[in-house]
């Protein structure tokens, strides 16, 4: 999905986006194929959610990281469940839903978290959890192509000389205003 505002994210169905061929291409064939030591980490993860559920339910129940955390575990678990029974649509499915309304309400959620202070330290727990299982998941395989695909095109436009055409103008003005700029005058003083 891309995301245009942090706020709010543009579902992936959108005509624009149909249009310039960046529909993300989730499948489940990642998930499917991940070795033992990858589905052990999702297993890990799910128990630590768990944990930090437990811990944090009677204090935090109103907040509204908490709700993501619930939503988070609760997820997390469904996709486990559905990786050991290998129902290959159904998690197709879960990985487009994660990736259409999930993920990025819960990146925000948590980097909210961390920008709060006081419970910094969970949320760098909770982003880390979310960016290993967009990783174990294939979510951000997606992405990574795209932001690859646009640092090349910056790259050959600065070896074909265009990005100097494009932007020559906007530096040449910087630099004419700090020339133009008064730099003051230098006074001594008498001791």
């Amino acid at each position: 999905m891309a995301v245009l505002n942090n706020l709010r994210p543009v579902p992936v169905h959108d005509p624009v986006l149909e249009s310039a061929d960046m529909l993300p291409k989730v499948s489940a064939t990642r998930l499917l194929r991940a070795s033992g030591a990858e589905n052990q980490a999702l297993v890990d993860i799910h128990e630590l959610l768990i944990r930090l559920y437990i811990r944090n339910r009677n204090q935090h129940r109103r907040s509204h990281w908490f709700k993501s955390l619930c939503q988070f575990r609760k997820q997390l678990g469904l996709l486990i469940g559905e990786i050991e029974n290998s129902k290959t649509s159904a998690l197709q499915q879960r990985l487009r839903f994660w990736d259409e309304r999930c993920i990025h309400q819960w990146y925000l959620t948590f980097t909210q978290l961390v920008a709060a202070g006081q419970f910094a330290v969970m949320g760098l727990v909770l982003m880390a959890a979310t960016a290993r299982i967009c990783k174990i998941s294939g979510i951000t395989e997606f992405y990574e192509e795209i932001g690859s695909e646009d640092m090349k095109a910056v790259l050959r436009s600065v070896d074909e000389g265009t990005l100097v055409e494009g932007w020559g103008e906007l530096v040449a003005e910087e630099q004419e205003e700090e020339e133009g700029m008064d730099m003051g005058v230098v006074i001594q003083r008498d001791e």
